[in-house]
């Protein structure tokens, strides 16, 4: 048997796949952004592509890998092989994902969530190491959550443990993608900074914002309402605070359900320490029961963007594909 899987991570704006050996050493990569906001024949299509491009980088065949491990971004029952919906792409609903991948690659494959399976890559191979309760969040375009209990990925009973984002915190609040009103992802991440910052311009504020995404944007991203409050701006410095403060609150959430002796964060929008990280940490102590502060050690992911490829690597592995 080969000792070589590809981990394939789907996320809203971002495929990432990897070939990996069972040391999680990342052999090739190959990143792509085609599919943005397309239907699952055209994701479908991508992934494949994905899947070519790093076994021809890494000069091997098909027949050279011992399968595939794949995590999507969205309500995903993974022994099932369905991705049950998703709020980031289109047209998901109870979807046989992993039976399509498998018979248009002819590969085994197995299927999971992006944040399980990054929570599962940061337990066994990075800043997860030695840790018994351990949550992984993503804060990136979404606000995911990976859980480990006792040393063991806790998916829950139909697969989507975890699904912090599409927490109600507000019942009248907007109307998310999911359908319900007042979701924390209405509030924090990519898709709550984008949503805020559209209101904002909806009611015609003066902002810097205007001329860096237009006036009416599909989705603004969190990089240039960064570079806008660096740059003083007001409606960019206030819609940054409010995503922060409820990043905090998520977090606090999932301190006082799981009592986690770790979290790991992880994300593109981790990066942002000062605007986002930071004060979200004052929110989540701001927002938690005293006896808890201080009950979970909190670090910044050792694998970033290879955390979800890794991961669904390593559960390919261990599932014996």
């Amino acid at each position: 048997m080969s000792n070589l899987v590809v981990g394939i991570d789907i996320g809203g704006t971002k495929i990432a796949a990897g070939v990996i050996d069972s040391s999680a050493r990342v052999l090739a990569r190959y990143i792509s952004k085609t599919h943005a906001g397309q239907p699952p024949d055209d994701v479908i299509a991508a992934t494949v592509e994905a899947f070519h491009a790093v076994l021809a980088q890494a000069g091997l065949q098909r027949g050279q890998v011992a399968g595939l491990g794949v995590g999507f971004g969205g309500h995903v029952n993974g022994a099932a092989g369905l991705i049950l919906t998703s709020s980031n792409l289109p047209a998901w609903d109870n979807y046989p994902l992993r039976d399509h991948l498998q018979a248009r690659l002819g590969v085994p494959a197995i299927l999971e969530n992006d944040s399980n399976c990054a929570a599962w890559g940061e337990y066994r191979f990075g800043a997860g190491q030695g840790s018994r309760h351990l949550c992984y969040v993503t804060f990136s375009t979404g606000y995911g959550l990976g859980v480990v209990i006792d040393g063991k990925l806790y998916v829950g009973a139909t697969g989507t443990a975890g699904e912090l984002a599409h927490t109600v915190i507000h019942p009248d609040g907007p109307l998310c993608a999911c359908g319900k009103r007042g979701c924390l992802i209405c509030y924090t991440a990519g898709l709550g900074i984008s949503r805020l910052v559209r209101e904002r311009l909806d009611r015609g504020e003066q902002t810097l914002l205007r001329e860096l995404c237009g006036p009416t944007p599909a989705r603004v991203a969190g990089e240039i309402v960064v570079q806008a409050a660096e740059r003083g701006d007001r409606v960019a410095q206030d819609v940054l605070a409010i995503a922060a403060r409820y990043f905090g609150i998520g977090l606090s959430s999932v301190v006082q359900m799981f009592n986690p002796d770790r979290i790991v964060i992880g994300g593109g929008l981790a990066h942002v320490k000062h605007w986002l990280v930071e004060p979200g940490l004052v929110a989540l102590r701001e927002n938690i029961h005293p006896v808890l502060h201080n009950s979970a050690e909190i670090v910044y992911s050792h694998l970033w963007e290879d955390a979800g490829m890794i991961g669904a690597a390593v559960l390919a592995w261990e599932s014996k594909i």
